[in-house]
């Protein structure tokens, strides 16, 4: 009792000597990548790889990495500005856009530098995507292509899927 007491009065002299509130605690929190629990072992490699190509070609940071869980799928997608892009692994049937099971979908790509950036690195992220899927068994790759006005690219409201085979 008389140890807690002390240490109050230890932090109010402090507190009136430096003018300032004194913390009690000085609490850490570690701030942990959210990743979700993914039970297929392929998928998760799979997203892993993806977020190491987006790390290694385009600086992203892992805070910049957003997973996402689904009774479908998992997702991943990345905030940053120089290639912005979400992954999804659909792993059953029906859902999304009544896509098969075992399907990487390329939901959306952008930049902060301009079209012909996109067009230049678009090309070799579906290629990384394609042998990606091909390496982790994954049957499919859909990209996904907006079907609204072209005068607002980043609302899109509806799109239409195209799927292709792998293997």
């Amino acid at each position: 009792m008389t140890i807690s007491n002390n240490l109050n009065q230890l932090l109010s002299r402090a507190k009136n000597l430096f003018g300032h509130k004194v913390p009690h605690e000085a609490k850490t929190k570690e701030s942990k990548k959210q990743q979700p629990v993914i039970l297929d072992q392929r998928l998760q490699t799979t997203l892993s790889e993806v977020e190491k190509y987006l790390a290694d070609n385009y600086g992203a940071t892992s805070s910049a990495f957003t997973y996402k869980e689904y009774t479908n799928g998992v997702s991943l997608e990345s905030k940053d500005p120089t290639f912005s892009t979400a992954v999804a692994a659909l792993t059953s049937t029906g859902g999304m856009l009544n896509l098969p099971d075992n399907v990487l979908l390329l939901c959306y790509i952008t930049t902060d530098k301009g079209n012909d950036f996109l067009i230049e690195h678009l090309g070799s992220f579906i290629r990384f995507l394609m042998k990606l899927g091909r390496t982790h068994q994954i049957q499919h790759l859909a990209i996904a292509f907006s079907k609204d006005n072209a005068d607002f690219p980043n609302a899109v409201n509806t799109a239409d899927v195209t799927c292709i085979r792998l293997y």
